[in-house]
């Protein structure tokens, strides 16, 4: 049949449209749906920032997609894996971690302790978490845990992590295996790994952990040090940043994209801080169903007082307020619960914070009185019908000691003083902040010590300092207690010994829930011993049977009890203070000052004698 020169032109026209339309369809055509076999691998991710894993289609959407044109493959973006080989390959890394662990034999270990290696290979998996951090195509992966870089094989191309216990609060004993493709039989094995395909999985061990544990292995809990006990950071190593997809607002905002330091795909901006590509995975093969965790939006960037210069970055008390008024006593409180970032924290670390306050503010404490210092300090603490309550960044170390110092110097300014501290915590008790500038190492200002703490409590003029901790390992600070004859009105209530972890928050759960009108710390303490199931409660004081009040200062032995009206008169909150004794504790102060500067002054005239 014979066209005109239109009707030809019209057919060109249709014809290159459709070659041009199939084409298209080609390269974004879907993956063919997974085998029967991979059809049951269900996997959720939950957390762990922007990475480049990906969640299994519904079974409706598979079955869909087109068998043919396997080619397709080949044509698609780099950065981009078919769905159907992400969660085979996770599912084979979940389940080749949890078969590497459960194989431990613990008489040959030397990461943990072989009691703790024993409790942990008996655990089924259905009780454990599993995270892992998908290949990249940007490149391989740097791991860092607080204590330090994990960097003794350099980058690998894959990280598993196994966390055997999430009902407990970081540090815990975690485990963290490094996966690389290509690497020799015989070196794996050097390094005693297994081998999954043709993939390496094999254990992440702390730097001359070895040799420091022969050298000292005398050392009381020495053994612990060898655990990592925190989920790490796992970020490109390449240049310590990891890219994103850009947001779909800004494709047409360039300035909103920065370079990348090589050939980066386009549409993509680089994070100025590292990129945490390990995530939770949700219920995959077999394992337990992933923590609630922050928002995203409640942890952004903070103040860092050692950064910005700004009034409210300062490191003074005046910062936060401290309140000491002439001729009035009253009950001070201070809450830390540091946090160190938003996969180690989890939600519950707020809802202990949101439980202290409303315990103290049922007994006497002022709102005033009472200083949180909770994570990154992004929201104000709302309980209940309360105005809301200003939260201070954990971050801000030097402040909160200031705080303290100047509470415990200045005289008859405190009359109960109430510490709480529930923070992600190291094998020799330090309290782990937040981690400020997000490259996932605990420096010296963002990790509160036990030196430091009982520095800061040193002679303190409070008459008395309630130090109650629920933080694995808490039991360091009982033992540094017993230890200082500069601390004869503190007492330390701790969840457990200093080898054992923090469960479930059962131990601030039972002392927010106790009755403390009447009843004496001591008291509730040696109750919560026989409520406890996973931890041994320990306390220590000072000075042995010196103490015997409540948290707020009343005495706890008197017969007939005080009456809500007596207490809330003589012991509740603040106190007006006689003005004969409070000039009387200046006086002394001012008698003390004058000799110690003729003490000084002796001292100089000795050393002018002996020089000349």
């Amino acid at each position: 049949m014979w066209c005109n020169r239109e009707t030809s032109y019209a057919l060109l026209r249709t014809a290159h449209l459709l070659l041009i339309f199939h084409i298209h369809v080609a390269k974004f055509a879907l993956p063919p749906p997974l085998s029967s076999s991979e059809s049951n691998i269900q996997e959720t991710t939950n957390g762990g920032g922007d990475t480049h894993g990906h969640q299994s289609q519904n079974q409706n959407q598979q079955q869909q997609a087109p068998r043919k044109h396997t080619w397709k493959y080949n044509i698609l973006p780099e950065r981009f894996e078919p769905m159907s080989s992400a969660v085979s390959r996770n599912y084979r890394w979940a389940t080749a971690a949890y078969n590497y662990v459960h194989s431990l034999d613990c008489e040959d270990v030397f990461f943990t302790t072989v009691r703790e290696c024993k409790e942990l290979v008996a655990l089924p998996k259905s009780a454990m978490n599993v995270y892992v951090a998908s290949p990249s195509t940007y490149g391989k992966f740097l791991t860092v845990i607080p204590d330090e870089p994990l960097n003794t094989h350099g980058l690998h191309e894959g990280v598993v992590v196994l966390d055997p216990y999430p009902q407990a609060s970081f540090g815990h004993l975690v485990v963290v295996l490094f996966v690389d493709a290509h690497l020799p039989r015989g070196a794996c094995q050097a390094r005693g790994g297994v081998h999954v395909d043709d993939e390496c999985m094999y254990l992440a061990l702390r730097r001359r952990c070895r040799n420091a544990l022969e050298r000292l292995s005398r050392r009381r809990n020495y053994a612990r040090r060898c655990e990592i006990n925190f989920l790490p950071l796992v970020h490109l190593g390449n240049d310590g940043v990891s890219p994103r997809p850009l947001p779909h607002h800004h494709h047409h905002h360039p300035q909103h994209q920065r370079p990348t330091g090589g050939d980066s795909p386009e549409g993509v901006v680089v994070d100025p801080v590292p990129v945490n590509h390990l995530e939770c995975r949700s219920l995959l093969a077999g394992f337990a169903r992933c923590p609630d965790v922050v928002a995203v939006n409640e942890t952004g960037p903070v103040c860092n007082p050692l950064r910005d210069n700004t009034r409210r970055c300062a490191t003074t008390h005046a910062l936060v307020r401290s309140s000491c008024r002439m001729l009035e006593v009253c009950d001070q409180a201070v809450l830390l619960s540091g946090g160190w970032n938003r996969h180690i924290s989890g939600l519950h670390s707020l809802q202990n914070v949101e439980r202290m306050y409303t315990m103290l503010r049922a007994h006497g404490f002022l709102r005033r009185n009472i200083k949180i210092f909770f994570a990154n300090g992004a929201d104000p603490l709302q309980v209940g019908s309360e105005p809301p309550q200003k939260v201070y960044p954990a971050s801000m170390k030097m402040a909160m000691r200031n705080h303290l110092r100047r509470l415990c110097l200045q005289p008859h300014c405190v009359d109960s003083l109430f510490l709480f501290l529930n923070s992600p915590a190291r094998s020799d008790g330090s309290s782990l902040l937040w981690d400020a500038n997000d490259n996932g190492l605990a420096e010296e200002d963002e990790r509160y010590t036990v030196r430091e703490l009982m520095d800061d409590l040193g002679d303190c003029g409070a008459r008395q300092v309630v130090l109650l901790v629920d933080q694995s390992f808490s039991g360091e600070l009982v033992q540094e207690l017993r230890q200082s004859p500069a601390h004869s009105n503190v007492l330390v209530f701790a969840n457990g010994k200093s080898n054992e972890y923090s469960y479930d928050n059962e131990y601030s759960r039972y002392w927010a829930a106790a009755n403390h009108s009447h009843t004496c710390s001591v008291d509730v303490h040696s109750a919560s011993r026989q409520a406890m199931h996973h931890s041994s409660p320990r306390m220590g004081e000072g000075e042995e049977g010196k103490i015997k009040t409540t948290i707020f200062g009343a005495p706890c032995d008197v017969r007939p009890p005080f009456t809500p009206k007596e207490l809330r008169h003589s012991y509740l909150g603040c106190q007006n203070l006689p003005t004969a004794v409070w000039l009387r504790e200046v006086l002394r102060i001012s008698e003390t000052s004058l000799d110690d500067d003729e003490v000084d002054d002796d001292h100089d005239d000795y050393n002018d004698n002996a020089d000349s």
